[in-house]
Order: C-alpha cells, then sequence, then structure tokens
C-alpha cells in the first residue's frame, strides 16, 4: 500500500539531541573526545552549554569532565542510532507529545 503523505518529521528537541552526539561521534572519530568549546560553537552561549552538557552527562549519555572532554556512552550510542532513523523518531515524538494518533 503506498501512502499519501511522508511520515512526521521528529521534534525539534530529538533534533537537537540528534545533533549533539553528532558532534560528540565527529570528535571522538577526530581527536578521541569532544571538547566544550565543541558544544559551545552548537549551543551559542555558556550557560547553554552548560544545560546541554548537564543534561547529556545526567541521563547518561555521555562521560567525561570539562578539563579532559568527553565521550559517548553505550547508553548514549543506542540513542544516537534510534535517533539516525528519522521516521522512526517522527512517530514516537508525535505519539509521545500528547497528539493523537492517527495514520500517516
Amino acid at each position: 500500500m503506498h501512502r499519501k503523505r511522508s511520515p512526521p518529521s521528529p521534534s525539534k528537541a530529538a533534533e537537537g539531541l540528534k545533533q549533539y552526539l553528532d558532534i560528540v561521534n565527529s570528535m571522538q572519530s577526530e581527536r578521541g573526545v569532544a571538547l566544550r568549546y565543541d558544544f559551545y560553537r552548537r549551543a551559542g552561549s555558556g550557560p547553554q552549554t552548560d544545560r546541554v552538557i548537564k543534561y547529556l552527562e545526567e541521563n547518561g549519555l555521555i562521560e567525561g569532565s570539562k578539563e579532559k572532554g568527553y565521550r559517548k556512552t553505550k547508553k548514549g550510542e543506542d540513542l544516537h542510532q534510534v535517533l539516525k532513523n528519522r521516521e522512526l523518531v517522527g512517530l514516537l515524538t508525535r505519539d509521545l507529545s500528547g497528539d493523537r494518533r492517527r495514520p500517516w
């Protein structure tokens, strides 16, 4: 059965989280760790950078410190793989956001 509409797009929060995990992934492959400055370039301000890093650490997605750098954990890698599947994330975030379930 051919669908007439495209699947829903992921939420802005899911897209943002994927972008930060992309940063960690690319910096880890380049130099082994992601630095606070790498997050800062995306976040745009010091307080926002601190909030993002705190969120990622509290949820077990990254580990490390400001001085030594940050690395993705196994949990962070698993979540990153899920977030890369845009269609699945779009369906989940729409359903979890409180929107009614409806076929796309």
